[in-house]
């Protein structure tokens, strides 16, 4: 389906974004700044995810059935990132939003029916 193979590459796209700052940041740690290791957990845990989602894009765009559910937990994951950030800022950044409605709309996208063209 070709909304699939969209929502792929965008998820790719997303995705390498994500670890691409995630990898920045890990290597911006202070080395003797407090709770050091929370941080470095955190951060490395959602590089892990990102990662995943990286392959699982992948695999979406050729068709995999697995590959939406790991799609949608990564959307879910940004979604709720999206109205932490919102929350903790008290603004609305205009990258939480956007990720925030892709992330939104790429669930509903996701498990759409399949539709198969009629003969």
């Amino acid at each position: 389906m070709k909304t699939h193979r969209l929502l792929g590459i965008l998820w790719l796209a997303l995705c390498c974004y994500s670890v691409f700052n995630l990898i920045r940041a890990l290597l911006a740690l202070h080395p003797t700044a407090a709770g050091l290791w929370v941080a470095w957990s955190v951060l490395a845990g959602s590089c892990l995810l990102y990662l995943t989602g990286i392959v699982a894009s992948i695999f979406l765009f050729r068709g995999a059935r697995w590959a939406r559910w790991i799609i949608a937990l990564i959307a879910v994951y940004m979604a709720f990132g999206s109205i932490a950030t919102v929350v903790i800022q008290k603004s609305l950044p205009i990258w939480a939003a956007s990720y925030g409605v892709i992330a939104l709309v790429s669930l509903g996208l996701l498990f759409l029916p399949r539709h198969e063209p009629a003969a």
